[in-house]
């Protein structure tokens, strides 16, 4: 007998428990972020996770964990004590990686749960009850998603994506070295 309700905020949702030396497919994942509205990204092994870019490609909002990253006002996605965001993210705002107006802001659409994991359903659940919001999340992320990707055909270059987000970012660190040679 299951301990959880059917519904989250009066949808179905799916839990998949996997078991060691089990592979589910990869498509398996993909229409699950595909159909999904949130995609909890919970801590691996390192910050951060390709999943959390994988459910952002598959037009799902990331849901993280939020801890102390032992860092002065800085937080981490990943452990208590661990990696601050400004090192773990590409572009993050305040990274100082890329222009500040073409820096990502990841909080603009990922779902960000504190107090632990048994504050996630809580917190989708209040998010749920205003879809203006989640719309709006939806929308950043389809804004930033394609920097997580390359480009692929003969138009590549026609469109942004991983690969021109990193020349502009050359672009950037270059610029700041011809100042101080000024």
């Amino acid at each position: 007998q299951k301990n959880w309700n059917d519904t989250l905020g009066g949808l179905p949702y799916a839990i998949r428990v996997m078991t060691k030396g089990e592979k589910p497919p990869s498509r398996l994942f993909t229409h699950m972020y595909q159909d999904s509205i949130f995609c909890p990204t919970l801590p691996g092994d390192t910050p951060p996770q390709k999943r959390f870019f994988d459910v952002i490609m598959m037009g799902c909002i990331p849901v993280v964990l939020e801890f102390d990253s032992g860092q002065e006002g800085k937080k981490s996605w990943h452990q208590d004590g661990g990696h601050s965001l400004d090192n773990s993210y590409p572009w993050i705002k305040g990274s100082n990686s890329t222009h500040p107006k073409k820096e990502i802001d990841y909080r603009s659409f990922v779902v960000v749960v504190s107090g632990g994991v048994q504050n996630v359903r809580p917190t989708i659940e209040a998010l749920m009850q205003n879809y203006t919001e989640i719309r709006r999340r939806q929308l950043t992320l389809m804004k930033y998603a394609p920097y997580f990707s390359y480009g692929m055909g003969a138009d590549a270059h026609k469109y942004p994506d991983a690969f021109s987000k990193i020349l502009e970012s050359l672009r950037f660190y270059v610029d700041g070295l011809d100042s101080l040679g000024e």
